[in-house]
């Protein structure tokens, strides 16, 4: 390594790393991006890249997680202090949709990763980005009369509203051009809190 490289890599913490290199994973992927490519992202060798990791698939499994977990792992944090169904409900869809919301890195990696269907990474994502949301997700839930609804379905059913409302959103914007809202994030938040409590049998209000 040149001593260039070496001090340019001794500034670059593991963090930068891998919001330099998010990007290029999220716009290529996984199979089409070289070491020597998320190098160049950073403007190091490939041989000080690692230095940080041992070999890709490490670096991309840590990207997946630091870009996911940035978004929506934190949603215990966020529900701490609400008391009411209606207002946990309400912060679960804002954390969802800020997840997504002019976001291009966490919807172009998530779809790309339920296509591809390596098992080995939709294992990790699940246990390491995705479990504790949706235990919280669940959590909220259980505040629903026994026999109600299945947990893990409803909390399921929670993402699938909200990241699946922005999967669509490309579409959708065309078949109604005329309905699309100002204010996208807060419609999206507004419509989905409403439908989640209406199917729940509790007041939209």
């Amino acid at each position: 390594m040149s001593a260039v490289a070496e001090k340019s890599s001794r500034r670059l913490s593991k963090e930068d790393i891998l919001e330099r290199t998010a990007p290029l994973f999220a716009a290529e992927g996984y199979a089409a991006t070289s070491m020597r490519d998320l190098a160049r992202a950073c403007g190091i060798t490939p041989a000080a890249l690692y230095h940080h990791f041992t070999d890709k698939e490490q670096l991309y499994l840590e990207v997946l997680e630091y870009t996911f977990r940035r978004r929506i792992g934190r949603m215990g944090d966020a529900l701490q202090g609400l008391t009411t169904f209606e207002d946990r409900v309400r912060k679960v869809v804002e954390v969802l949709v800020d997840a997504v919301h002019e976001d291009e890195l966490f919807l172009p990696m998530l779809r790309r990763e339920l296509l591809v269907r390596d098992e080995k990474r939709l294992e990790y994502l699940a246990t390491r980005v995705f479990a504790e949301p949706f235990r919280e997700i669940m959590r909220v839930g259980r505040d629903l009369p026994p026999g109600n609804f299945r947990p893990s379905f409803l909390a399921a059913s929670a993402l699938a509203l909200t990241i699946g409302h922005y999967a669509l959103e490309p579409v959708r914007r065309y078949l109604m051009p005329s309905d699309t809202p100002d204010d996208l994030r807060q419609a999206v938040i507004d419509h989905v809190t409403k439908l989640a409590l209406h199917g729940m049998g509790t007041s939209a209000h």
